[in-house]
């Protein structure tokens, strides 16, 4: 499996104290795990699976974006911060380019990824993350049977495509072309266009639901507008539905008879503008989890050398090497932020999927078809993913007010004449164990801490 970390603060961070410094930054996990908690309680079968994939090692590129306003300096169109990116098939840990970059370079958001590829070829235009104006996007995991889905996924990217030109939406692609904006042959950058085009076509939705208006008004029955999170996890719902619509069709993935271990992995990245954020850790298989994916409030701190030009050791009484010790769920690790003191690196988020320091009570273990948000007034939102998918989604769509966002859309498209875009609440849900989905949520203002 591929690795990845992603910063986002209301103070900046040094590239290098956050991917090189650390005790076990990214640059560090081509080789070496670092997986606490991972195994505590889980069956053989599923600990034998993701060690496994532990054994894997990352050495088929590496990719590093952040996020900057330079570019608004010089050009009036460009408003805000804006991902500007490097990426290098060369070996990351001996890149003087890379090196000399992150000794230089400090942002509020930082995204990095290293590629164990699911197939050739290891060009640099297949490395993460992928930059799609402002947003980037990263991806650990597969979709299941990529290789005999691809055409009908190109095919959905296309209808989406036809709507946006048809329609003259604005785009986060040039010239709204999104089948042509796909560089390389990888499952995460298909699985990002056809992300990007949806959320297009949802945020024209959100923009008429709203009166034309960019900002939510008195009078707009859909109550967020679009640059909201709420559009970026409608976008990724809809993503997710049109996989299932496509696998469920060739039975295969999640739906391959007498298969209980395939399906989608999904621990996805996708930033907004620098300060909005939403991840996940996905899979939809009947048995087995998701690699790894650890979120961290904290550890900022110890990684800022202006606090720690030399990063503290762990406690001894951690336990540091035992992948079976327990540690905090997400859940946990949220509820005792509450009580803690602010950091002086202030408020920020960090997700990797391993820990970049081996301090461990800074970091807590997502659950299954767990998400977390972040949006640019430093709220924080854990949200279970799954309950879009299974029985009841119907009333998620209406509480989240959804439905309403899907039938501007399928309005807009009748007024205009424009194709038939088929999007909606998914017609099947899908088969997800109870336990595993059942994820706490929570809404935190980390304004308050």
């Amino acid at each position: 499996m591929c690795r990845w970390i992603v910063y986002v603060g209301e103070q900046s961070l040094m590239l290098e104290d956050l991917l090189i410094r650390p005790d076990h930054s990214i640059v560090k996990q081509v080789n070496n795990r670092f997986l606490p908690g991972l195994y505590y309680g889980l069956e053989e079968d599923d600990k034998d699976e993701l060690e496994i994939q532990a054994t894997w090692i990352n050495v088929h590129g590496f990719g590093v974006g952040w996020y900057t306003d330079t570019l608004s300096e010089f050009d009036p169109s460009v408003r805000g911060m804006q991902p500007a990116q490097f990426r290098t098939i060369a070996p990351i840990s001996t890149d003087l380019a890379f090196s000399q970059l992150c000794a230089h370079t400090a942002s509020k958001c930082t995204l990095a990824h290293i590629r164990d590829a699911s197939f050739p070829p290891v060009v640099e235009v297949n490395n993460h993350p992928f930059i799609f104006g402002q947003y980037a996007f990263m991806h650990n995991g597969l979709v299941a049977d990529f290789a005999l889905i691809r055409f009908e996924v190109m095919r959905r990217i296309f209808q989406l495509q036809d709507t946006v030109q048809t329609l003259s939406l604005a785009s986060s692609v040039p010239k709204s072309n999104y089948v042509f904006n796909i560089r390389g042959n990888t499952d995460t950058e298909h699985l990002a266009t056809l992300y990007f085009a949806h959320l297009d076509v949802i945020k024209a939705g959100i923009l008429s639901g709203t009166g034309g208006h960019p900002r939510i008004t008195p009078d707009a029955f859909i109550p967020f507008d679009i640059d909201s999170t709420d559009a970026l996890l409608l976008a990724l719902v809809n993503t997710i539905a049109d996989i299932h619509k496509i696998q469920r069709r060739h039975k295969l993935g999640p739906f391959t008879p007498g298969k209980d271990r395939v399906g989608n992995k999904l621990n996805l990245c996708i930033t907004d503008g620098g300060n909005q954020m939403l991840v996940c850790r996905w899979r939809d298989a009947k048995e087995g989890y998701p690699p790894s994916l650890y979120l961290s409030l904290t550890a900022g701190e110890k990684l800022n050398r202006k606090y720690n030009p030399v990063l503290p050791d762990p406690q001894t009484s951690e336990n540091i090497s035992n992948t079976d010790v327990r540690i905090d769920s997400v859940r946990e690790l949220v509820e005792r932020y509450q009580n803690l003191p602010p950091t002086k690196q202030g408020r920020h988020v960090i997700v990797g999927s391993e820990p970049c320091t081996e301090y461990v009570a800074d970091w807590g273990l997502f659950d299954q078809n767990q998400c977390v948000i972040v949006d640019k007034n430093q709220k924080l939102k854990i949200i279970n993913l799954a309950k879009f998918f299974q029985k009841g989604r119907e009333h998620e769509f209406k509480r989240y007010h959804f439905s309403d966002v899907l039938d501007t859309i399928s309005n807009t498209n009748s007024e205009r004449n424009s194709p038939a875009v088929d999007i909606g609440v998914p017609a099947h849900g899908i088969d997800l164990p109870h336990d595993k989905s059942n994820a706490f949520e929570i809404e935190l203002d980390l304004k308050g801490q």
